[in-house]
């Protein structure tokens, strides 16, 4: 993938952009997404949403620097060994903390989406009308589909 100059942000930014700052994000997002699975274990969907905005924040910054990166792989080299150690444990914090809470999520989504499902059959079953034949026994009837919509946020 070829990188072009509108995509880096632009020299007034790269210039404030330096490793500990970089650090700091990772660290901040990893948090934030343990946060978050510790919410979804505890069954506290209400408090998701609070952590969203920082999150979006933060991931916008991580791929501000994931731009940087890739045009200029001299930025990480210039901090000195040990800042470049901490910054690789904490990416790796980071990927470990990603992966944890997708498959949180998805297994969240995949539960909630069959419970809903399950809750739309009873209503389906519920619901059916039923017709009176020349015997006054209820004939059968066709399928009628029942749709339940939910506010929610993908």
């Amino acid at each position: 993938m070829q990188l072009n100059q509108q995509q880096l942000p632009n020299a007034a930014v790269r210039a404030s952009m330096n490793v500990n700052e970089l650090m700091d994000v990772t660290l901040r997002l990893s948090d934030i997404l343990a946060q978050e699975s510790e919410h979804i274990d505890a069954r506290r969907y209400n408090e998701l949403p609070k952590l969203h905005e920082e999150k979006t924040k933060l991931v916008s910054l991580l791929e501000n620097y994931q731009r940087v990166l890739a045009a200029d792989p001299g930025f990480v080299r210039a901090a000195d060994e040990r800042t470049r150690e901490e910054l690789l444990l904490r990416a790796d914090d980071l990927a470990f903390n990603v992966e944890e809470n997708f498959r949180k999520v998805s297994v969240t989504r995949a539960v909630n989406s069959r419970v809903m499902q399950a809750i739309m059959d009873v209503m389906t079953d519920q619901h059916r009308p039923g017709t009176y034949g020349p015997r006054g026994v209820a004939a059968s009837t066709t399928d009628l589909a029942l749709s339940i919509n939910l506010n929610q946020r993908a």
